[in-house]
């Protein structure tokens, strides 16, 4: 089946549901249930799985028992949540997402040395930059 490359706003819900699809392939309803941590309900996964599938990232089959397969690849998922992020938290810049992944989450020199590699790739890229100043959107 060909995936469809789409951006959609997903709830933290139905993030952790496609977690799942993505993981283990097409699930039925019970099989996605039993995949959730905590005390979600059957019929909250049901009704998330529903959503997914209304929102053309997951399709569901017209066999019984139906089973849910994504459609939306995790790369797609994570650059519409991380534009989100970007325009939301960071105001229009990447710089203070990034200082506050560091602040939580501290770096190894391998880590710090792959970084160095792709902000330098992403430089040389010759793309127009930005001139931001702290604390303005970027339009």
């Amino acid at each position: 089946m060909a995936k469809k490359k789409q951006t959609a706003k997903l709830s933290v819900g139905e993030l952790r549901l496609m977690a799942v699809l993505w993981k283990l392939g097409p699930l039925k309803l019970s099989e996605a249930y039993r995949e959730q941590p905590g005390n979600v309900g059957y019929t909250t996964i049901q009704t998330q799985l529903n959503r997914l599938v209304d929102k053309g990232v997951a399709v569901r089959s017209k066999t019984r028992p139906m089973r849910y397969e994504a459609l939306l690849e995790p790369d797609d998922a994570g650059a519409g949540m991380l534009q989100l992020l970007i325009d939301t938290v960071g105001r229009g810049s990447i710089v203070p997402l990034v200082e506050q992944l560091i602040a939580i989450c501290p770096i190894s020199k391998e880590e710090s040395r792959e970084l160095k590699e792709l902000i330098d790739n992403a430089v040389s890229m010759k793309r127009p930059a930005k001139k931001r100043s702290k604390g303005v959107k970027a339009k």
